[in-house]
């Protein structure tokens, strides 16, 4: 079921799986990057999710600014909520410069370090059997 949906973003929830799929479209803007993020939060919050599934293969460059703002203040917000979380999975963005802004976001974090299971995908079917298995 579709729980957020916006035009360079959709966030599906599949209770049967306790999955979380998010599939980013398109550029988005400071606020809509930052409201897509904060929802993150929200679902964690509310809904059993064990897998996550993160789908960037369309997503765009996120603006130096955001991208500060989710080391600073979204991180700290986000990572105390990941507790129930089994496997996350990740599908790279094939825009070059979009996957580096991504690899930006993320690189001061020890994968070794977290609750759960994590894997990079190029392919999206490779990310979702592993998920799921």
């Amino acid at each position: 079921m579709i729980i957020y949906k916006k035009n360079y973003i959709s966030i599906a929830y599949y209770e049967a799986e306790q999955l979380l799929e998010i599939t980013w479209s398109a550029y988005a803007a400071s606020a809509e990057y930052r409201d897509a993020m904060l929802q993150y939060i929200h679902i964690l919050k509310n809904y059993e999710v064990k897998r996550w599934l993160d789908d960037y293969r369309l997503s765009r460059v996120v603006r130096l600014s955001d991208q500060k703002w989710t080391k600073e203040e979204w991180a700290p917000l986000f990572y105390p909520h990941v507790q129930q979380l089994e496997k996350m999975a990740r599908v790279r963005s094939n825009d070059i410069s979009a996957r580096i802004s991504c690899e930006n976001m993320f690189k001061t974090v020890d994968n070794s370090t977290l609750p759960y299971s994590f894997r990079e995908f190029e392919q999206y079917g490779e990310a979702r059997n592993w998920i799921l298995g």
